[in-house]
């Protein structure tokens, strides 16, 4: 993707667009993209958060995998069941962010769990 794209995720969030952010989103669009305005992560918003729930229903893996992993991010408390709904990783996620990411987030909520 590119930053042009960054900057339609960025409009699309902006105007409340959740389908159009599902689009770009799935298109592969940076979901670190920043909101030049404030400078944060413009997927922070609660309507991105519901896209990246929606994503959890998708037929794809990938695509499961990329709302489960925006979720751990934000803390969301959806997270557990979402980190199931991805289901069993293959050996080509062994250094994929995303699953790293899941793990961590399993890990830091285990210790929290006890």
């Amino acid at each position: 993707m590119t930053e042009q794209d960054d900057r339609r995720l960025v409009a699309a969030v902006r105007a409340g667009d959740a389908e159009a952010v599902r689009t770009l989103l799935e298109a592969g669009a940076d979901p670190d993209a920043t909101d030049g305005d404030a400078g944060l992560p413009v997927l922070c918003t609660p309507e991105v958060t519901e896209v990246l729930v929606a994503l959890l229903a998708e037929e794809e893996q990938e695509l499961r995998l990329e709302g489960a992993y925006g979720l751990a991010l934000r803390d969301d408390p959806r997270t557990r069941e979402a980190y199931a709904r991805v289901g069993p990783l293959g050996p080509q996620y062994e250094y994929d962010r995303r699953a790293d990411g899941l793990w961590r987030w399993a890990r830091r909520n285990e210790r929290d769990d006890r």
